[in-house]
């Protein structure tokens, strides 16, 4: 994958590596063609690294009269609804912190990005919504698990395994339209389609219901043992003639099964 290198980066990359090879610490990746992953499931009391392609922000890249950078690459997070941390991508330093985040408690993570110049500024937010990840409480046992978050952001915490059941958590705010009551109740669902390579297929609700109110839960998947990939669909619908796909335009979201 090509980076754009400054007298940061090329650090920065070396901290990276050496952490990957003495420590388990999971990894955030943001790619170049927006693609995210998460090596492992983030714990509280841990850390997280992340690696982000500098290319996925390309604007503002303005020079010093020396040559160097007169530009700042800054990763932003926000864990529990606490405040606001940075640490440094690339350019110019302007947080003197390497890209790694504590994870001192529980919660959601927000991670967001920043590049600025003189005069210039551009961001890699999730249009506002900023990309967010769970920290699990210490001692957690989490499966593989496929998230498909608002925004269209889509990314596999940990490894998807051949014979292993994993999670596929996915946000309701992706397929808002089919909302049909009835009498107050509703009468709308999203479901999970999926396909194995080897043939096998498969479908499952992706909400419950409590009372008066639906919601989305997270639900396992287990794949037959030799299968090496699989690919999955969502559809919305209600009682009416509201129909509604989440199919990333009709190609189906693919994983790889090790």
């Amino acid at each position: 994958m090509k980076r754009l290198l400054s007298l940061l980066t090329l650090p920065l990359l070396l901290i990276g590596t050496a952490a990957a090879a003495q420590t388990t610490t999971p990894v955030i990746t943001f790619n170049a063609n927006w693609t995210l992953s998460e090596s492992a499931p983030l714990v509280a009391g841990g850390q997280v690294q992340v690696a982000y392609d500098a290319t996925r922000l390309p604007q503002c890249r303005t020079a010093l009269p020396d040559g160097s950078p007169g530009w700042s690459l800054t990763g932003y997070y926000r864990l529990s609804g606490g405040a606001v941390g940075s640490f440094d991508v690339a350019g110019a330093p302007s947080t003197g912190a390497a890209p790694v985040i504590a994870l001192p408690v529980a919660g959601p993570l927000e991670v967001w990005f920043r590049v600025a110049s003189a005069g210039c500024e551009a961001w890699d937010s999730n249009y506002g919504t900023n990309f967010r990840f769970t920290v699990q409480p210490a001692g957690t046992a989490v499966p593989p698990t496929i998230v498909f978050q608002e925004g269209w952001v889509e990314y596999v915490v940990g490894t998807l395994t051949a014979g292993q059941s994993f999670v596929v958590d996915y946000d309701l705010d992706r397929l808002p339209e089919c909302r049909l009551l009835y009498n107050g109740a509703p009468t709308w669902e999203v479901w999970v389609y999926y396909r194995f390579d080897n043939g096998v297929t498969g479908s499952k609700s992706v909400t419950a219901v409590s009372g008066y109110s639906r919601f989305g839960v997270p639900v396992t998947i287990t794949p037959p043992a030799g299968a090496r990939s699989v690919s999955m669909w969502f559809e919305n619908w209600d009682r009416g003639s509201c129909h509604r796909w989440d199919s990333n335009y009709s190609a189906n979201y693919g994983f790889t099964l090790n």
